[in-house]
């Protein structure tokens, strides 16, 4: 992959598609209970829903976008708009696709563990995209500025979100398959992504209260692997604007 094309990649497709990807699935599940007609329900309307989802998600993105370059160029005026043209437009690609693919959470439990497949493989991604940036930055002549400090914060903020998706996706594959969850998020009534998204907080926090603990050994594995990486993730961004300061410069 080109450095163009890595650049394109990281910045529009990893640090874009987990948050939409959340927060449709938060908007199709809460449409979801709205009365028809407003929004069709049952597996012949899976099409429209699909469509209708992701177009929202778009125009969220370039709603959002568009508020932030207006914001930027208020502020900062000699500041150049990050997403505007042909980028806006990827961006709100990502966005409808994104979108339109929260439609397999609510076909069966194969849609569910083919999402939380591929939200692993953008954690991935993003994870190899904060290893890369930190290092560069933890160079002896690295330049340290608060555009790096705010791209790792981006990265760990999708991080977050895609534990969080995919803590959300295990617990429910447990529920489809009538076995005991790892987490139990909808046990007494309780919605799924809210409990899984605090659960996912308070993990990377390292807070750990103890009210949510995993139950199963898969359950188990995430809570390793979240609490290491969230570690490391937290150590490497300390460093780095710790650096920044010391250098005698603001990040």
């Amino acid at each position: 992959m080109s450095y163009h094309r890595e650049q394109l990649f990281v910045g529009v497709w990893l640090t874009h598609f987990v948050p939409c990807f959340f927060a449709g699935a938060v908007l199709l599940l809460t449409a979801g209970r709205l009365p028809l007609p407003l929004v069709p329900d049952g597996a012949a309307a899976a099409p429209i829903r699909t469509v209708l989802n992701g177009t929202a998600m778009a125009l969220i993105t370039l709603l959002y976008h568009r508020w932030r370059n207006r914001r930027i160029r208020r502020y900062w005026p000699e500041t150049e708009a990050v997403y505007a043209g042909p980028r806006l437009r990827r961006a709100a690609l990502v966005g409808f696709l994104a979108g339109a693919a929260d439609i397999l959470l609510t076909l069966n439990e194969w849609g569910v563990l083919f999402l939380a497949v591929l939200v692993l493989a953008v954690l991935g991604w993003n994870l190899r995209a904060f290893a890369l940036r930190a290092l560069l930055l933890m160079r002896p002549n690295g330049e340290i500025t608060w555009a790096d400090v705010n791209e790792l914060l981006r990265i760990y903020l999708a991080t977050l979100i895609g534990f969080t998706l995919v803590n959300a996706a295990v617990d429910g594959l447990h529920v489809l398959g009538g076995s005991m969850p790892p987490f139990g998020f909808m046990s007494e009534g309780g919605e799924l992504f809210l409990n899984a998204l605090y659960y996912t907080v308070v993990t990377m926090t390292t807070l750990g209260f103890g009210d949510i603990v995993p139950r199963t050994w898969d359950g188990k594995i995430l809570l390793i692997i979240q609490s290491l990486l969230s570690y490391f993730m937290f150590a490497f961004m300390i460093g780095i604007i710790t650096r920044g300061v010391t250098q005698g410069r603001r990040p």
